[in-house]
């Protein structure tokens, strides 16, 4: 293999951290057309690999890898679809990443062709880059969804939009990242590195403040989170149990409302005895570390139904001075009522159900959204996007309880 090609592989680790088929597509694009691209066809990756024979560069493998792109950028802006990607995306990822290299791999030496045609004749040591630089990207794929994962544990439904932002984000990176490695190798293998060690050291940073607010047990010496009510292990109540913010994390001071506080730990998704985190979308799920289970108590469900309740007026006073400012006050708006008083409910309906009610209310909101600049009714919209959010929510919430039967709270 040419060292060339092993250093635009190992560069591309960093892009397919991001993506697997956008990464993949720029490359096959850039080898196939890059010829007429001023930029591009005087760049060392480029001469020469005009008429190669590679299936990589064959325009069925561009327009699949081009759809296949799309779909992928698509499926990130949906909160449900990205987390139905985080279950698989290092494995696409490393795939890809592997096809990619192997591709790139056949154009700059057409004997690849035949070493793969000819089992017999091939090396071990011919396919170690690919699988080295597979590995890598496994690694880097594995260490930004650390840091995903902390963002949709802290924000599930991307409520505060800062996943999305995120999102946009890498789109960018890994659709001109690649075209600028053709162009200055040396310099973005520099800045991959950088940006790998920035996430690297994000994720190092979560896990510290993560255990930071753990502390012993008096009686067992079980590690257990301050904001916790009692122990995981043998129980033992913590008399003054930390508060929470409002992305769940823990906060270094006792919580000045310690009867709520079990509530206001359900609605953040974490165990309302000792403070662990929820990790499915379903009220009745049983703690990994101290076995209760979520919304067993008709009691507590009742009580949390009425902690969420009474946020209301305050949350539609708020969105109303929010919706008096054109479009500007939209945005906060929304942030505001989805994290208050919807994602309580959101966090707990299966992803079926979230996804078509989320898209029947997104109908509803584009036709409110333009009476925002009519006098008089524009201060009015955000108010009602919340309600009509609010209470579809909280009924799904109700009926998932218990399904088929009458909701435990339906008294409440």
């Amino acid at each position: 293999m040419l060292v060339s090609t092993f250093i635009q592989g190992l560069g591309s680790t960093g892009f397919f951290g991001s993506r697997a088929f956008l990464p993949a597509f720029i490359t096959a694009a850039a080898m196939r057309y890059g010829h007429h691209v001023p930029l591009l066809k005087d760049s060392g990756m480029i001469q020469g690999l005009e008429g190669a024979p590679t299936w990589f560069t064959s325009e069925w493998c561009v327009l699949i890898l081009g759809l296949l792109a799309g779909l992928e950028i698509a499926a990130t802006k949906v909160p449900e679809a990205r987390q139905l990607l985080a279950e698989v995306d290092k494995y696409s990822k490393s795939v890809m990443a592997l096809v990619t290299y192997m591709g790139v791999a056949t154009a700059s030496d057409a004997r690849f062709i035949q070493d793969n045609l000819m089992p017999q004749a091939a090396g071990l040591l011919d396919f170690f880059p690919a699988f080295l630089i597979a590995a890598a990207v496994f690694w880097i794929a594995s260490v930004r969804g650390a840091v995903m994962g902390f963002l949709s544990d802290a924000d599930e439904d991307d409520d505060a939009g800062v996943q999305g932002l995120f999102s946009w984000a890498e789109d960018v990176w890994a659709l001109a990242g690649p075209l600028l490695l053709i162009l200055f190798p040396l310099l973005m293998i520099a800045l991959i590195a950088a940006a790998i060690g920035i996430i690297a050291l994000i994720r190092w940073r979560l896990a510290v403040r993560e255990e930071k607010t753990k502390t012993p047990c008096p009686s067992c010496g079980t590690m257990r989170y301050q904001a916790a009510m009692a122990c995981p292990s043998c129980g033992l109540k913590n008399t003054a149990p930390h508060a929470i913010g409002a992305l769940g994390q823990g906060k270094p001071y006792p919580t000045t409302d310690i009867d709520r506080h079990p509530l206001r730990l359900a609605s953040k998704k974490r165990c309302p005895v000792c403070a662990t985190r929820f990790d499915r979308r379903d009220p009745h799920q049983t703690c990994a570390a101290c076995g209760h289970v979520l919304f067993n108590d008709p009691d507590f469900v009742k009580r949390y139904l009425g902690y969420i309740d009474r946020r209301v007026p305050l949350v539609v006073l708020v969105s109303l001075l929010f919706s008096l400012v054109p479009v500007v006050g939209l945005i906060p708006g929304v942030i505001y009522y989805r994290m208050t008083i919807v994602a309580p409910f959101r966090q707990y309906v299966p992803l079926h159900r979230s996804f078509l009610i989320k898209w029947a209310i997104r109908l509803l909101f584009f036709v409110l959204i333009a009476f925002q600049w009519v006098p008089g009714l524009g201060g009015f919209v955000v108010p009602v996007m919340a309600i009509v959010s609010y209470v579809s929510y909280r009924t799904t919430f109700r009926n998932s309880l218990n399904p088929g039967e009458p909701s435990a709270a339906a008294a409440a």
